[in-house]
């Protein structure tokens, strides 16, 4: 007979939210949550999520043979750790207008038309922004949060825009990634 498990929490896209900022102006500590510390501390971008992926950081190991056995007669072998890799987040972000994080990622062309701000990804020092994001989920009831923050942050996709939607909205593709020491979960209990 197979177990069914029935869920303690029910989770709903719309409840999700991704905040933004730059690392220097966010300090996460022990005392406040990490979607607090971008409450008490500001951000500057606040945005809704259509789907998220988060891929926290990943340890392998590689097996090592060596000649001999060992005193149960196996082959002497050992596990080696390789470096942990970075943590990722995909998805898709909804944007009320074409203009959400581009300040915080794209260089500012010096010489666009009276009115108009011309960006391009590359130009002056856009590989320089270092955020800190945090995407935060709570539960229909509001009894339960997750959230995931990464720290010195960068965006490493920032693409495939979508305007033509039959709701009316911007809807643009991301990536972002952070060193396994800057990843952070954390659970409402």
């Amino acid at each position: 007979m197979a177990t069914s498990r029935t869920p303690t929490a029910t989770w709903v896209a719309r409840n999700a939210r991704m905040l933004i900022a730059d690392a220097n102006l966010i300090t996460f500590s022990d005392a406040t949550t990490l979607s607090g510390s971008f409450s008490s501390q500001g951000y500057q971008v606040e945005a809704a999520l259509k789907t998220v992926t988060i891929t926290p950081p990943e340890t392998a190991w590689e097996k090592q043979d060596f000649l001999g056995k060992d005193s149960n007669s196996f082959q002497n072998q050992l596990l080696d750790e390789k470096p942990v890799g970075t943590a990722t987040a995909t998805g898709t972000m909804i944007t009320g207008e074409d203009e959400t994080i581009e300040d915080m990622m794209s260089g500012v062309n010096v010489s666009p038309p009276s009115g108009y701000t011309r960006r391009q990804i590359g130009v002056n020092n856009t590989s320089d922004a270092v955020l800190a994001v945090v995407i935060s989920l709570q539960s229909v009831d509001g009894l339960n949060e997750i959230s995931f923050a990464f720290d010195n942050a960068k965006f490493t996709k920032w693409g495939d825009v979508r305007i033509s939607g039959p709701d009316s909205h911007f809807e643009q593709d991301f990536t972002i990634m952070c060193l396994a020491k800057d990843f952070y979960s954390e659970f409402k209990n």
